[in-house]
C-alpha cells in the first residue's frame, strides 16, 4: 500500500509503501521512475545492508531488529527486517513488509516542526532509528550472559544448556554481521552526506557503540566459557585424586588379604590362630599409616 505524501506542503515528499503487491512496485517504477531492479530487490529475504548510486538518485537497504524475534531465532531473516530508502532530489520514498514506528513518529516530528527539514536530516533520523532498534536487544543478551555468569560460577555443578549457548552466540554474530554491513554502507554513501558530516558522524558513533557493546559480550562470554572448562577439569583432578587417594590405601590391604588367600600349604603363620590378629593389626596399621601420609601432604582432607 503505498500512502499520501506523508510530509505534505513541505518541500520535500515522502512516500511510505507498506506491504507492497505486485501493483504497488509496477506503481513505484512508473509514477516515482525508481530502477525496476532495486525494487525488485526490496522482495528478496537475503539482502544484507547496502548503498548504491544510480542515475534516479541514491539507494539505502537497511535492517533493523524484528521485535517480535525470540531467544529462538538465530538467522537474518529470523531477526531483521528490511526497509528501502529511495532517495531523489526532493522525494524520499520508504519501502517495508512490516510496520515501523520510526516512520510515524519521524513524519509526526517533521509536521510539528515549522523550519525545513533537509533530505539528509530525514534519512539520518531513518538510519538512527534503525541502529538503535538494536540497543534493547543487546541489552536481553547482557542480561542473558549474566545469567550463564550466575550459573557457571555457582557451587552448583549443573550441565549448561549447550543450545541456548549456540542461539546466544549465533545472535551475536549475526547483530554484528549486520551493524558491519551497515557501516560499509554508510562509508560507501559520503557523498550523500556532503555538507552534513556530523549526521554521517552521529550515526557511525552510534553503530560503533552498540558493535562495542556486543564485542565486549562476545569476549567477555569466550572467558567464561573458557573458565568454566578450566572449572571442570579442576573438579574432574579433584575426583581423581580422591579415587587415587582411596586406590593407594586400599592396594597394600587388598595385597595382602589376596596372598593369604592364595591355595598354598606353606605360609607363614596358616596355622597358627594369632595370624589372624596379627593380618588384621598390620592391615589396620598400613591404612591408617597411608591416611596420616596424605593427609600430611594435603591430598587427603586437606594439608596441616
Amino acid at each position: 500500500m503505498i500512502t499520501e505524501d506523508l510530509i505534505p506542503g513541505k518541500k520535500t515528499s515522502w512516500f511510505d509503501v507498506e506491504k507492497p503487491d505486485s501493483q504497488d512496485f509496477e506503481t513505484l517504477s512508473e509514477k516515482f521512475n525508481l530502477p525496476y531492479l532495486l525494487v525488485q530487490d526490496t522482495l528478496r529475504p537475503e539482502h544484507l545492508p547496502k548503498y548504491e548510486f544510480t542515475e534516479e538518485g541514491h539507494f539505502f537497504m537497511l535492517r533493523a531488529y524484528d521485535q517480535e524475534s525470540t531467544d529462538a531465532s538465530i538467522t537474518v531473516q529470523e531477526l531483521t527486517r528490511k526497509i528501502a530508502i529511495f532517495i531523489s532530489e526532493h522525494r524520499l520514498v520508504t519501502i517495508h513488509r512490516i510496520h515501523f514506528e520510526c516512520v510515524d513518529k519521524i513524519s509526526s516530528k517533521i509536521k510539528k516542526n515549522h523550519s525545513p527539514w533537509s533530505i539528509q536530516k530525514i534519512v539520518h533520523e531513518i538510519i538512527l532509528e534503525v541502529v538503535r532498534s538494536y540497543e534493547k536487544r543487546v541489552t536481553s543478551l547482557q542480561d542473558i550472559y549474566d545469567e550463564f555468569e550466575k550459573d557457571i560460577l555457582s557451587k552448583k555443578n549443573k550441565p549448561l544448556d549447550f543450545t541456548r549457548i549456540y542461539r546466544f552466540r549465533r545472535q551475536i554474530f549475526v547483530i554484528k554481521r549486520i551493524l558491519k554491513q551497515t557501516e560499509e554502507a554508510l562509508y560507501r554513501s559520503k557523498d550523500f552526506w556532503k555538507g552534513q558530516q556530523s549526521m554521517f558522524q552521529d550515526v557511525k558513533e552510534n553503530i560503533d557503540q552498540i558493535y562495542y557493546e556486543l564485542d565486549e559480550i562476545s569476549d567477555n562470554f569466550e572467558h567464561l566459557f573458557q573458565l568454566h572448562i578450566s572449572l571442570n577439569d579442576q573438579r574432574a583432578n579433584e575426583v581423581m585424586k580422591v579415587l587415587t587417594v582411596f586406590s593407594s590405601i586400599i592396594l597394600p590391604i587388598n595385597f595382602i588379604a589376596s596372598f593369604y588367600g592364595m591355595n598354598f600349604k606353606f605360609i607363614p603363620g596358616l596355622e597358627s590362630p594369632e595370624a589372624i590378629l596379627w593380618v588384621l593389626a598390620s592391615m589396620t596399621f598400613i591404612g591408617v599409616g597411608l591416611m596420616w601420609f596424605f593427609k600430611r601432604r594435603g591430598w587427603f582432607f586437606g594439608g596441616d
